[in-house]
């Protein structure tokens, strides 16, 4: 009975280790309450786990089968702990569960060498390999702690699940894949290795870690790829808004140009009307000439060339477009030039996504509201705008789509908040789409 109380402890130890180990991928995004709820569940299940044990221990022996069958099963009650207070996606969950199962492996395939190659052969014999086997491996996890905690704090780095959600799923149950076929094997196998096993153990665990690998090579340029297609996207957008800003400045140019040739020639009628005493016919002149000089001047919105050109593009966009547009502008002093022009990308992004949405709303339902100001080296944005169709919004909180060629807008803000780390609120509230953040200023250069 001491045995098999011995054993139900060391294996309740060993499901605990697991669920330590699948805890430590999420440890970082956890609020506190997050983690006292899973351990306040994982410990209360313990208990009652070794008596569960003990029972059937006792009910069908203690054996290799009896061994096997409680390894391989105990730890689904603490793997639905896990998805149940963890919300950060089944695929996950999955793949860190065969990522834990695979480092078993190979310490089980450890504590197997030791007992083959350097142990006595009265500890691999008979009922003394079980206590012997599950000393071992507990042993073997506090020897490589230290590499443990390193790599599994590290296994779910952002790009590893980047692309399709198919893509995802099948990366998701390779750990699990590996394991499945020696594991399915060993079922009614003796618990006793042979140098065979223990290498081809070993060559398993290798595949592994060389795809897992891989697998994050290739995410890391899927990233890459996808970052430079944003910045090529970005700089083309940039190069139009600046044409487009050129064209502006060169029409207002040649408007100022035509009117100052022009006033000369008023001058010269307006005099001949007076000494000729055409008063009326004056007064329509000058009227005329006032009505010129007054055309549509380009608006000023800050003192800042790069945020008032981005502004005056988009701004003059929308009202093109038949949206009612309206600005303020609130900055006490110039910024850096790179965070000038990350800020004028910025607005030229989100001010689109706001028309694009406004070419949605029935005529007469389309406005749009911009507020920016920058004070004590702090920025704070709102741009408002109708639209009355429910949003979607993904995990971070912003707003997803499906419709092709869109979401660019979305991927420069995603990039513009990891960059200034700035706070972002997005939400929608009776017909009204409102963009908020919040971010430092950086240093003038």
């Amino acid at each position: 009975m001491t045995l098999i109380v011995g054993m139900a402890v060391g294996i309740t130890l060993i499901q605990l280790i697991g669920a330590y180990l699948r805890y430590l991928p999420f440890e970082a995004r956890l609020l506190p309450e997050e983690r006292a709820r899973l351990w306040r569940y994982i410990l209360l299940w313990s208990p009652v786990a070794m008596g569960l044990y003990v029972a059937y221990f006792c009910h069908e022996g203690l054996n290799v089968a009896s061994f096997k069958g409680v390894q391989y099963f105990g730890w689904l009650p603490f793997f639905v702990f896990s998805v149940v207070v963890i919300r950060h996606g089944a695929m996950r969950h999955v793949f860190v569960a065969g990522m834990q199962m695979l480092w078993f492996f190979m310490l089980h395939t450890m504590s197997g060498a030791l007992i083959l190659t350097v142990l006595p052969p009265f500890f691999g014999m008979g009922v003394n390999r079980l206590p012997t086997q599950t000393a071992l491996f507990i042993f073997w996890f506090l020897v490589t702690l230290p590499l443990e905690r390193r790599i599994f704090r590290n296994l779910l780095p952002m790009q590893l699940f980047s692309g399709s959600r198919l893509a995802g799923w099948c990366f998701a149950i390779m750990p699990i894949g590996l394991c499945a076929t020696p594991l399915i094997l060993l079922i009614d196998r003796p618990l006793m290795y042979t140098r065979t096993d223990i290498l081809l153990r070993f060559v398993l665990f290798f595949w592994g870690v060389t795809l897992y690998q891989y697998s994050l090579y290739a995410g890391e340029r899927a990233a890459q790829i996808q970052d430079e297609r944003h910045t090529n996207e970005l700089l083309s957008q940039q190069l139009q808004a600046l044409e487009t800003h050129a064209g502006l400045l060169q029409s207002r140019a040649e408007d100022v140009q035509r009117a100052r040739h022009d006033l000369r020639h008023y001058n010269r009628l307006l005099m001949s009307l007076l000494r000729g005493g055409e008063v009326e016919k004056a007064l329509d002149f000058m009227e005329q000439q006032e009505r010129e000089l007054l055309v549509s001047p380009i608006s000023a919105y800050c003192e800042n060339p790069i945020l008032n050109a981005a502004l005056t593009v988009y701004m003059q966009m929308a009202k093109k477009e038949g949206i009612q547009a309206s600005c303020e502008v609130n900055i006490e002093e110039e910024g850096s030039q790179e965070g000038d022009k990350d800020i004028a990308i910025l607005l030229s992004n989100v001010i689109e996504n706001a028309i694009i949405a406004s070419r949605k709303q029935p005529p007469g339902e389309r406005e749009i509201r911009v507020s920016l100001a920058y004070t004590e080296q702090e920025y704070a944005l709102v741009i408002e705008n109708r639209f009355d169709e429910p949003l979607q919004f993904g995990a971070d909180g912003l707003p997803t789509t499906k419709e092709h060629g869109h979401g660019t807008g979305m991927i420069s803000l995603r990039n513009f908040c990891k960059k200034y780390d700035a706070e972002v609120i997005f939400e929608q509230i009776n017909g009204w789409v409102r963009l908020l953040m919040c971010w430092r200023g950086v240093e003038k250069t």
